[in-house]
């Protein structure tokens, strides 16, 4: 169950106190709170976790603080779509917005190899009115031989030129939690010429503890890539690993599974 409650509510004030101070008296119920930050306003929900069958939408909508009840699914509880469900489908960063009614193109390098490589891309990219790239700084690869990218020494000027070239969001594949903030410093380092979108590749789609982390941080959103190993929804449920630990503005990504029924194509495609 989600609690909405009234938009810039003080979380220092009375009525919050009470709120939690009710929240807490519940039986078998533990709570988790999320801040969703717009333009205009701050948004807070609370998740009621627990056997949370036994409560009344009409009890939970008196609640102090309260505006809004949705009762969800054992499934997908946050970013699956419920009954009287009007939480917004779509996020904007960094000036761009993502959305089931949206395209947006990330073309870009697999692998960062050089600095005029990466120039000529941003540069193709505002001649065509494309404001997303995709740069690969730490790759993984199949193969341990094969270039993986030159890491965070090359996140300046890819951040510098993305910038110069009007690059708005650049989708960057990690691997560790320490890339984060390592990207995080470069940004601060370069004066945030751009954003970036954090990208969890197929490879990592049931790493748990790299979802939490990821998943714990707001700054980014966040481009999960569907498991190349597992079913559809072992791949859903990874995103919602990721909601459940605040950060909601997640993008999935579809791709092939890996087959022989694929043969003689490298991937399969099961949806």
């Amino acid at each position: 169950m989600i609690l909405i409650l009234h938009p810039n509510i003080d979380k220092q004030g009375e009525v919050f106190q009470q709120l939690t101070e009710r929240l807490g008296q519940m039986r078998g119920i533990r709570y988790r709170m999320h801040d969703e930050q717009g333009t205009q306003q701050r948004l807070t929900e609370v998740y009621l976790i627990g056997d949370t069958q036994g409560l009344q939408l009409e009890d939970m909508r008196q609640l102090p603080g309260v505006e809004r009840v949705v009762r969800v699914s054992e499934e997908y509880r946050i970013l699956g779509r419920h009954a009287d469900d009007h939480r917004p489908t779509f996020f904007e960063y960094n000036g761009v917005r993502f959305s089931q009614d949206g395209l947006n193109i990330c073309a870009g390098l697999c692998a960062v190899d050089t600095r005029e490589h990466v120039e000529l891309m941003p540069r193709a990219l505002q001649a065509e009115g494309l404001d997303c790239t995709r740069m690969g700084a730490y790759k993984p690869r199949t193969n341990p031989y094969s270039f993986q990218g030159h890491g965070r020494d090359c996140l300046s000027y890819v951040f510098e030129l993305a910038g110069q070239y009007g690059i708005r969001v650049i989708a960057m594949e990690i691997t560790h939690e320490s890339q984060v903030a390592e990207i995080h410093d470069a940004l601060e380092a370069t004066g945030q010429p751009t954003g970036v979108m954090l990208q969890i590749g197929t490879r990592n789609t049931q790493n748990f503890e790299l979802l939490k982390i990821v998943g714990r941080q707001q700054e980014f959103p966040v481009l999960l890539k569907r498991g190349f190993g597992i079913t559809l929804e072992e791949s859903l449920n990874a995103a919602e690993y990721l909601a459940s630990e605040g950060n909601r503005n997640v993008v999935f990504a579809l791709r092939g599974m890996k087959t022989n029924m694929g043969d003689p194509h490298r991937n399969f495609v099961d949806f």
